[in-house]
Order: C-alpha cells, then sequence, then structure tokens
C-alpha cells in the first residue's frame, strides 16, 4: 500500500465512527499484523487525548504502532528501552514541528494546520483529518527510514 493509500485509508475510517486513534492503527493493520476490530480495541480510549484532550490520539496510536514494530521487552532489556525511547521522541518531534502541539486540546484551537503534501495531494482539510494524515505519512517516513537501517 503507497502512503497516499494508507493516509486515505485513515482519513476514511474517521469519517465512519472510529476516533483518531483507531483510525491510524486501522490503516496500518496489515504492517503490525492485527485485525481492524483489534485495532479498534487498542485504540478505542486514545481518541480526543486519551478523553482528556491530552496527547493527541493520532499521536498515541503512531506510537502504538512504533512500539509493536520496534518493542522494548525483557528480552531486547536497556537496548530496547533505549530504541524504543528515541523513536517516540523523534516521532513526536516531527509532528511538533509540523503543528507545534502534541495535546489535543491545542492542536483543536488552529482553525487552519499547517498541510502536508499528502493532505494537499487528498485535499484533506478538516482539522483531525489534517492530523490523522499527517500522523500516517510521517509514520510511513519513519518506518521507511527504519527499514534501511
Amino acid at each position: 500500500m503507497t502512503r497516499e493509500e494508507r493516509c486515505r485509508k485513515a482519513v476514511e475510517y474517521h469519517a465512519t465512527t472510529l476516533n483518531c486513534a483507531q483510525s491510524v492503527l486501522a490503516a496500518f493493520s496489515d504492517v503490525i499484523g492485527m485485525t481492524e476490530e483489534q485495532c479498534c480495541a487498542i485504540g478505542s480510549g486514545l481518541g480526543r487525548g486519551m478523553r482528556y484532550e491530552s496527547t493527541c490520539g493520532a499521536v498515541s496510536a503512531a506510537i502504538v504502532i512504533l512500539g509493536i514494530l520496534y518493542p522494548h521487552t525483557l528480552a531486547n532489556g536497556m537496548e530496547g528501552k533505549d530504541r524504543s525511547t528515541r523513536l517516540t521522541l523523534e516521532f513526536q518531534r516531527r509532528f511538533s514541528e509540523l503543528f507545534s502541539h502534541l495535546d489535543c486540546r491545542d492542536l483543536l484551537l488552529n482553525e487552519t494546520p499547517h498541510r502536508t503534501g499528502v493532505t494537499e495531494t487528498l485535499n484533506v482539510t478538516a482539522r483531525c483529518d489534517v492530523y490523522i494524515a499527517s500522523a500516517v505519512e510521517l509514520l510511513c517516513d519513519m518506518l521507511e527510514e527504519l527499514e534501511k537501517e
């Protein structure tokens, strides 16, 4: 699936009843080896900033995906923990660089968020859809970079 198709899929999921986190997770279900239903279950409490307008659900979902693909486990110890921390902070940095914030409450105050290449190509304009598609796009970039390492 191309980056554009994955972004479109995430936005389409959001157009149903799925929250931002569920939409991002479900768009990567093939990559993380889970069903749509499992992705929806995992992301159900992460929408609207964990229901408290805290960290954006799209950001939380991207970090969950990174954790599934590059986990910190008992077996990989501190090396895994260091990698997990590095990837989490890097994703947050990239998202913040685009939107200046990570929290849902702050992001929702921005009536016209900066649009990335894919959001412009897909003509995505609704705030949360811009954040969802951008999170998917950023995560695709990171996963491509990690595959090359």
